[in-house]
């Protein structure tokens, strides 16, 4: 004798497409957010390799002429007070036709900025402001005779 068979809804079809439907929300939530927030390190990454061997061979030519670039950071409530020097071979201080200061952040971007810097007898000098606490960059670069040199130096902020 067969009993009469109760008809249930099966769940298991409803739970399987509602468990797609919040992978695909989840998804299109991360591709948004990613969209709105590049990082940095990626974005910037491509831009940077396409001047690294320029600076590389401007280094190298800065080295044969004798250059030296001296930057020193002193760390302060709102960010960096930098002194730039150049000098030939013989220590001799050497005049720029331009000096500037790029600040840079490694893991973040939005912040990365150059700045100018102020003739101040033999050096250059220039406040530069750290708007957020961490790892910073900061890279003097002077001009001279078509002639280039750099110097990077790595700051944390607390």
């Amino acid at each position: 004798m067969n009993a009469p068979r109760r008809k249930t809804p099966e769940l298991w079809p409803l739970a399987l497409m509602s468990m797609l439907a919040a992978m695909m929300g989840t998804g299109t939530a991360f591709y948004r957010i990613a969209e709105r927030t590049p990082d940095a390190v990626i974005a910037y990454a491509y831009q940077a390799s396409l001047h690294y061997s320029d600076a590389v061979r401007a280094a190298e030519r800065a080295r044969a002429l004798g250059w030296q670039l001296e930057l020193n950071t002193e760390l302060r409530a709102d960010g960096a007070h930098a002194t730039v020097t150049l000098r030939d071979a013989t220590g001799a201080s050497l005049d720029a036709e331009r000096v500037t200061l790029r600040r840079e952040r490694p893991a973040e971007g939005g912040y990365d900025e150059e700045f100018a810097l102020a003739r101040e007898g033999e050096s250059w000098a220039g406040q530069i402001a750290l708007p957020r606490r961490g790892r910073w960059h900061l890279v003097a670069r002077a001009e001279r005779d078509g002639e280039r040199i750099e110097r990077r130096v790595a700051l944390r902020l607390p």
